[in-house]
């Protein structure tokens, strides 16, 4: 890279802690857009401007390197924004399209549950078996599909 550089471009989000000492960012002033993903879309709580984020490589959810939606006027995580979970055979949310498939954090059960795949409206709905009980997965199968980025 040329003069002034120590490394890759960061989005202020990324620059802001916990990400900062996980990248590396150019010597001037001037912050840059995100490379991860085109404009973002307005936070749909507050309608505000959105930025994208990357989860910690430390992340411990199985989310590690995701890119994500973050407000930063309420500072909510929005959704991620990637095609991880998003199938034409999950659920239509309250927009219209397929939801996204996502597993609950590990305080919270590790169920599945649906989401807006771009979180844009408050669509929610919990995964069931044929039983009607939620579907959940062991920790062991977390750590396996986030290995392989499933």
């Amino acid at each position: 890279m040329g003069a002034g550089w120590r490394g890759l471009l960061a989005c202020k989000c990324c620059l802001s802690a916990p990400f900062k000492s996980m990248v590396a960012v150019k010597t001037s002033d001037a912050m840059a857009p995100c490379p991860f993903s085109p404009p973002s879309p307005p936070c749909p709580i507050c309608g505000q401007p959105t930025t994208t984020c990357v989860t910690r490589t430390s992340n411990r959810n199985g989310n590690a390197g995701r890119p994500y939606l973050k407000c930063g006027s309420c500072r909510k995580f929005i959704t991620f924004v990637d095609k991880r979970g998003i199938s034409s055979k999950n659920p239509e949310c309250v927009c219209g399209k397929a939801s996204r498939i996502q597993v609950a954090g590990k305080g919270k059960g590790r169920g599945l549950h649906y989401v807006c795949q771009s979180g844009a409206c408050d669509f929610f709905d919990v995964a069931r078996n044929k039983d009607g009980d939620q579907i959940s997965l062991t920790e062991k199968l977390v750590e396996d599909l986030a290995r392989i980025l499933i």
